[in-house]
């Protein structure tokens, strides 16, 4: 053999082996002194997919080293590959946590339950499923427009709702199933959170049909077809309870005893407004600075114009509000804050400081009386617990202390917003058919009677 023959035969290729990886890619690494270019080998799963975690990643051995060999490259993203397969194909547990960011398999020993609960969550589902659907709504504007706090709410219950029934496609929804997951949920954890389960999951289905531009769509439910629209469910009412009006005066001078006086001006202006605590903790040191209080409810969108200024409680209580931020070295840019002067950090703060106040009044008032019938406190059905009393239900305190005047149903919406259903909603639940109502009746009659027989 020549000596060109034996170089040629020298610098003859190998054989090349096929590199066979799904998801393997390669993309060209830095120029060598010799003028060649290193293969960088990565993992990438589709594009669609980065959202939920997904992304691509550079192969390492397990010395952390960058894998410069395509044979070893295509065995390590082969396990890489059936993780995200299986994962695409909704097998539970299998996801992105289950490798690390140098595209190596990671050992999981034991998922919490919440990251197994996102997992299932975040993972595909078919159109037309209740997975599909809630996907679709949370990525719709429909759900931009809802309020920080309503979009909170539903992400809690629809989460639970497509826990159940993800794979479930809402025409295959059967209403009695629905309706005996949501009795025993209100047996384990209480009858308030399943009411509002129930109220999200059958407004969800009576919305998700504004999501999609065909009838055709899967998931497009037809406004008379909801599934969860009557469901009749016996489940007893929660017991939330309104604030007697003695209770409230009784906070408010606890309030002012400990420190807190703007606790007990949030309290009387809720009282008479009703304003709702995630409107209110944002108004300005400013605000009644403004004969009406104009604002947008946060949750609803409904605006809001009150004449704050007519009701002598709140005006004397505004004085002395702006009297003491100058003595008190007031910093807080809100007109409310607590007790070191300083804006409440957010509405958990708020309630944390308004619980240890309210315990202290239970010490000194176990109960206060009220006019409509309660029956928490063994021997006295008119008395309600000073531990049950709540700043959730203050906004409804305001309707139905305006009730018990005979004040009709139209003008207590135009002070808190409510339509008229839902204030005759709100009484129901609050079970106020209080004595003064009941003497508001009698005293008619009588007054009719006593007319008839002198006529």
């Amino acid at each position: 053999m020549t000596a060109v023959a034996r170089r040629l035969h020298l610098v003859q290729p190998r054989a090349v082996t096929k590199v066979d990886a799904p998801y393997l890619t390669s993309r060209p690494g830095a120029l060598r002194p010799d003028g060649s270019r290193a293969v960088r080998w990565f993992f990438q799963p589709p594009s669609r997919d980065v959202a939920k975690g997904w992304t691509a990643l550079r192969l390492h051995d397990q010395h952390e080293r960058p894998i410069v060999d395509a044979l070893e490259a295509a065995a390590a993203c082969r396990p890489l590959a059936e993780i995200y397969t299986k994962w695409r194909d909704g097998v539970e547990g299998f996801g992105p946590h289950m490798i690390d960011k140098l595209g190596r398999v990671v050992a999981i020993e034991k998922k919490t339950k919440k990251i197994r609960r996102e997992e299932k969550r975040n993972r595909n589902f078919r159109p037309g499923t209740i997975g599909a659907m809630v996907h679709d709504f949370q990525k719709h504007d429909i759900w931009k427009e809802l309020g920080d706090k309503t979009q909170l709410e539903y992400q809690t219950y629809l989460g639970m709702f497509v826990d159940k029934f993800g794979d479930t496609a809402w025409n295959k929804l059967a209403p009695g199933t629905v309706r005996a997951w949501l009795l025993q949920h209100g047996t384990d954890n209480g009858p308030a959170g399943a009411h509002s389960l129930y109220r999200t999951a059958r407004a969800f289905l009576g919305q998700v049909r504004l999501c999609y531009d065909s009838v055709d769509h899967p998931g497009f439910v037809p406004e008379n077809a909801n599934p969860l629209a009557k469901l009749k469910m016996p489940m007893p009412k929660a017991t939330l309870l309104a604030w007697p009006r003695e209770a409230v005066d009784a906070f408010v001078a606890l309030a002012d005893e400990a420190g807190e006086p703007s606790i007990g001006d949030a309290l009387v202006m809720m009282s008479w407004l009703g304003v709702r605590r995630q409107d209110w903790l944002e108004w300005p040191a400013d605000f009644f600075e403004r004969e009406l209080l104009a604002f947008s409810q946060e949750k609803t969108g409904v605006p809001n114009v009150l004449p704050w200024s007519i009701v002598p409680a709140l005006v004397e209580r505004v004085a002395a509000a702006k009297a003491r931020r100058p003595a008190d070295a007031v910093t807080s840019a809100r007109f409310f804050h607590d007790r070191l002067g300083r804006p409440w950090k957010d509405a958990e703060a708020f309630r944390d400081a308004f619980n240890v106040l309210r315990a202290r009044l239970a010490e000194k008032h176990p109960s206060f009386a009220t006019r409509y019938y309660v029956g928490l406190v063994p021997g006295n059905p008119l008395a309600v617990p000073t531990a049950r009393l709540t700043m959730r239900t203050m906004r409804h305190t305001c309707v139905t202390l305006n009730a018990d005047t005979g004040m009709p149903s139209n003008l207590i919406g135009g002070i808190t917003g409510h339509s008229q259903k839902e204030i005759d909603e709100i009484l129901a639940c609050y079970r106020a058919r209080t004595a003064e109502q009941a003497a508001a009746a009698l005293n008619w009659r009588i007054d009719y009677e006593a007319k008839e027989a002198t006529g």
